[in-house]
Formats: C-alpha cells, structure tokens, sequence
C-alpha cells in the first residue's frame, strides 16, 4: 500500500521507510499494545496508517483526520477495505498552506471523537503549520480525547537557546524563522502556516494551560545538521496525567 508520488503532498524521504520510523517512534516513547485506540491528527495520504497496519490487531483502532480530502480519499480506498479498524475522515478548516477554500478555523474546531477514547494521539508536521491559537485549541482537545495516562507524540519546530544561536550564526539552511512575534516566529510572513517555530517558554506556556504534561523532548536536526537524530522537527511527547 504505497501512493503514487504525484499525491504525496507532505513530508520527504522513502514513504514506508518515514512511516516505520513515525510508528517506532510512536512505539519507544509510550509503549502503546496492539489493542489500543490510536488518533492521528493530520493523517495525510496514510503514511503512519500503512506502517501501524503491521502492529494493531482486530482489538486495536485507529482513526485519522486531515483537512487535505485526497489523502483521505486515497486512505479510504487502500486501507479501510483491508483494515476495517482503520478509519478516516476530511475535516474542512482553514489553513495558508493545505486550504483556503474555506473560513472555518482549526481554533474552533472540536476534534468528532468522544471524550477519553484514545491511548495516543499524534501530530507529525502538524503543529509546525499553526498559529497559537489554533495550536491552543488543539492541545485542549487532545486533553479530552486522550484516556488517562495516554500520550500525545507531536512535532514542532522549537526556538530553544541553541536553535536561536544557530539560526543567529546562519547555521540553519533556509530554516531562518526570520519574522518574529511575540513567542512564535514565521518562516514567510505571505503565508504564515507554511513553518511556524516556537519560543520553548511559550509553548512551555501553552501547554501547562492545556492540562497536559511534557514528559519528553528530542531536538530534530533543523537547527543542527550535525545532530544524530532519525527526527528532522523536534519532538515532544505529552502525556495526560
């Protein structure tokens, strides 16, 4: 269950290969079993769906949403009728990168699940396209959708002390983040959800509001090059305690 390259519309590098590192890394850091209920957020043309087709079993669920409607179409197509417990649906909100033919705003938007049904909720190169206050919203749905205990894997672009110096001493390639604001930075001002980074301290911030608790953090490459890291984004896990 490969796509077709002309319809991978995110992320680089070889499709299985990007997703048994997403489901690994998925696996390392909260232990979830075969049986559990999985939430990605973001779930684009399948890429973490195709790998975890090889670790749920029939007990386990996974449910996936993204606002761009042909990766869902395809996953809908190729990995529902094989895997029944893997379902899919396009949600229609606004976004400067993947869809302006809409106004509905992620910062609204309450996650179609109910309370407490998932072991894990992921968010790969997901946050990266948000602004605070969708980023704000999010965090609080995942709260509620999480079980207790459960955990939260998402990657972001992170302005800690050394990513600052870095991009400083033009350490960072075109990851400049130039267009600065107050906790956040843009990497284009013309289109603000292509690559959004975050002060450590205000997403330090945001996520103390929303409940959940950071248990983890994995500097990715984009801020050094010399990193020994299979993780470009940097991550960070979040668990509801």
């Amino acid at each position: 269950m490969i796509p077709p390259k002309g319809m991978i519309f995110i992320g680089s590098g070889d499709f299985v290969e990007q997703g048994k590192l997403q489901r690994e890394t998925v696996l390392r850091h909260t232990g979830i079993q075969p049986d559990a209920a999985v939430l990605d957020v973001g779930s684009g043309i399948g890429r973490l769906a195709v790998a975890m087709t090889d670790y749920l079993n029939a007990d386990g669920r996974f449910e996936g949403f993204d606002l761009v409607k042909k990766g869902v179409n395809w996953c809908r197509k190729h990995i529902t009728p094989r895997y029944p417990n893997f379902i899919f649906k396009h949600v229609d909100l606004k976004n400067d990168l993947y869809n302006l033919s809409t106004e509905t705003s992620a910062k609204d938007f309450i996650f179609p699940y109910e309370s407490s049904q998932f072991d894990v909720v992921t968010l790969f190169s997901v946050f990266s396209h948000m602004i605070p206050e969708d980023i704000n919203n999010y965090l609080s749905e995942i709260y509620r959708v999480l079980k207790k205990g459960g955990y939260c894997v998402a990657t972001f672009f992170i302005l800690d002390e050394e990513a600052k110096q870095n991009i400083e001493a033009g350490r960072t390639g075109e990851f400049s983040f130039k267009y600065r604001h107050d906790g956040y930075a843009f990497l284009d001002e013309k289109v603000k959800e292509a690559n959004v980074a975050y002060d450590l301290e205000f997403l330090s911030s945001m996520i103390t509001d929303s409940q959940l608790q950071m248990v983890c953090m994995e500097p990715g490459r984009w801020s050094n090059p010399h990193r020994k890291t299979d993780q470009f984004q940097d991550l960070i896990i979040l668990q509801k305690t």
